[in-house]
């Protein structure tokens, strides 16, 4: 894997990206690519091992009658959660940090059918198998027999293939009624047979509707007792919860991050012919994250899948506007391309895929807009003071939600923050906040750029990303990107807490200081414009924006030693995550002052 130090690279801006516009996509340069064998066998090889499934069907395969819930499941974060390089190299990097004693623990939730098959954590995407690489698939939830609870994944998935029983909150009666039928839905449910098979039988499985389904992952523990995430937690101390509103209404509903009911229609299409409507879910569960892979690898898209292999798409050059007419046009004889795509109809077949992909991300990005400014709110700006001697305001943002904090999950991961700019009359900026340092970070405390002294700490930044705390041998506290304790007389071990927990909830060695906001909770951020800032060219204007990044680039200059998936560069994956960037609102507030 390819490495590079971050916090030199001054000229990140100029990193090219495809749509930026709806945060899509950094991607991988052909030089990165793994080396092409041959192509119609790879490619075939693939595509049968994808549709062959005997213990753990893949995606693509249920997506073939339920065309509606893959189409939402492919782009969701779901289906992101192994194939993610900044999720791989962290979960490499916690083992790094702690001996190797953390083990599979972060593959467990991530990607249970990986768990089940018993893969190396340490393996690339590139190399896994298909429904693997799915990471929270539909086999994840629909073969669950047993209700675990608050198990931090490690679920053991009902094996069998796609003639095997699923397993659902109806129960069999529709499916009855479709095998009654033979002549009509052409179906069969022996392995062995010629026709359309699908399972042949739905079991009744009521904890799938239940919030303590999701809390199986969404409350992650660690072996020492330390808290990580706590949505569950949260969840079931909040209003929502005593009122009855599941998380399943709020992130399966009709629109993301409120109850807002559930649409009405057929769970699935056999052959072109709709099964009886009735309620059906969505499988987006819209969140903060988003991808930062090339679009021939995600979204999952079965003709993507179809036509290459992973390594052959890194080698596509989407930037370069490979498939298009523009592109094609000039290509001359002497032309050299990876031998996959050596021939102009094939770019263009592979482009036609890409221009599905990208409207996928742009309705994810959508989604996600939706689900983050529900939970989001950029509340009342109220001014303290504005005159000669200064400008003085504060400004609010409240948790749109009743549910669980915001954010919650992994929340020393998440970015939320405020920037502040303030400008006078010519529009010349006496006063900022919430910028960022060269290398993508904001101004805080674990600014590369604020450590050695080249950036200036933000004082008032108004962030909401929690931070992890950890205390090493001698009782000394530090703040950590990465909460692994640091033992100054012995190696750092994961292991389990050798006193009792009850009193204190959470190890001494480590503890998630949270800077978020409780259900229905608000916060305010502070600001002051001192007066020899101000040029006395008033009125001065203040612009207050709020965003949200899923992680912060310190984060990847905290585990790029052990390098990133797919050849992705630690300044690649930068680039991708400040390019994706959202904005959530935006305000302007007039101080009549000079």
């Amino acid at each position: 894997m390819q490495k590079s130090n971050v916090r030199t690279g001054k000229n990140w801006l100029l990193t090219r990206l495809v749509a930026v516009a709806i945060g899509a996509t950094v991607l991988a340069s052909p030089t990165m690519a793994a080396t092409d064998g041959d192509a119609a066998e790879d490619a075939a090889a693939a595509h049968e091992e994808l549709f062959a499934e005997a213990q753990y069907p893949s995606a693509s395969t249920c997506g073939t009658c339920h065309p509606k819930h893959f189409r939402e499941w492919s782009v969701s974060q779901h289906a992101y959660s192994q194939l993610s390089p900044v999720y791989l190299s962290l979960s490499n990097k916690i083992n790094e940090l702690s001996n190797g004693s953390n083990g599979d623990f972060c593959l467990r939730c991530h990607n249970q059918v990986g768990a089940n098959l018993g893969e190396d954590q340490f393996a690339s995407n590139l190399t896994r198998h298909p429904t693997s690489r799915e990471g929270i698939t539909c086999v994840v939830c629909h073969r669950i027999n047993k209700s675990y609870n608050k198990a931090s994944g490690r679920l053991a998935l009902v094996e069998g293939d796609l003639t095997s029983p699923v397993f659902g909150p109806t129960g069999n009666a529709e499916m009855e009624r479709v095998l009654s039928l033979p002549g009509e839905y052409k179906v069969v449910t022996d392995a062995e047979a010629s026709g359309r098979k699908i399972h042949n039988e739905v079991k009744q499985f009521a904890p799938i509707s239940t919030p303590m389904f999701c809390g199986t992952c969404h409350d992650v523990t660690l072996f020492n007792g330390f808290r990580l995430e706590e949505a569950f937690s949260e969840y079931r101390t909040s209003p929502a919860a005593a009122d009855g509103v599941t998380c399943q209404d709020c992130h399966m509903g009709k629109v993301q991050g409120v109850a807002s009911g559930y649409e009405h229609g057929p769970a699935a299409n056999v052959g072109g012919i709709e099964t009886t409507p009735r309620k059906i879910t969505n499988h987006f569960f819209a969140g903060p994250d988003y991808s930062v892979l090339h679009p021939g690898i995600f979204p999952h898209n079965i003709e993507a899948q179809e036509i290459a292999t992973l390594e052959q798409w890194l080698q596509f050059d989407v930037a370069a506007g490979w498939g298009t007419d523009e592109f094609e046009d000039g290509v001359t004889d002497d032309q050299a391309f990876p031998e996959r795509w050596a021939f102009a109809d094939d770019r263009y077949e592979a482009r036609d895929i890409l221009e599905v992909q990208f409207e996928k991300l742009a309705w994810a990005t959508e989604k996600r807009l939706e689900v983050l400014r529900n939970g989001y709110i950029l509340g009342d700006i109220v001014t303290e003071r504005a005159d000669a001697g200064g400008i003085e305001f504060k400004v609010q943002i409240r948790n749109g939600t009743n549910g669980h904090n915001v954010p919650t999950g992994f929340s020393g991961e998440r970015l939320v923050w405020l920037e502040v700019t303030v400008r006078d009359r010519e529009g010349k900026v006496v006063f900022i906040s919430g910028d960022r340092d060269p290398n993508g970070d904001l101004r805080d405390g674990h600014s590369s750029y604020v450590h050695a002294g080249e950036a200036e700490l933000d004082k008032h930044l108004m962030s909401l990303q929690s931070y992890f705390v950890t205390q090493n041998g001698r009782g000394g506290e530090i703040e950590h990107v990465i909460p692994i304790p640091y033992p100054v007389i012995s190696l750092p071990r994961v292991l389990p807490s050798p006193v009792s927990l009850v009193f204190t909830g959470e190890p001494p060695t480590e503890r998630n200081h949270k800077r978020g906001i409780e259900p229905d909770g608000e916060r305010w951020g502070h600001y002051e414009v001192k007066s020899e800032a101000m040029t006395g060219v008033g009125p001065y204007t203040a612009t207050v924006k709020m965003f949200s990044q899923p992680a912060p680039v310190n984060l990847l200059i905290a585990m790029q030693s052990v390098g990133f998936d797919y050849g992705l560069t630690p300044a690649q994956a930068r680039d991708a995550l400040v390019a994706g960037t959202q904005l959530l609102w935006e305000r302007e507030v007039k101080f009549e002052a000079n």
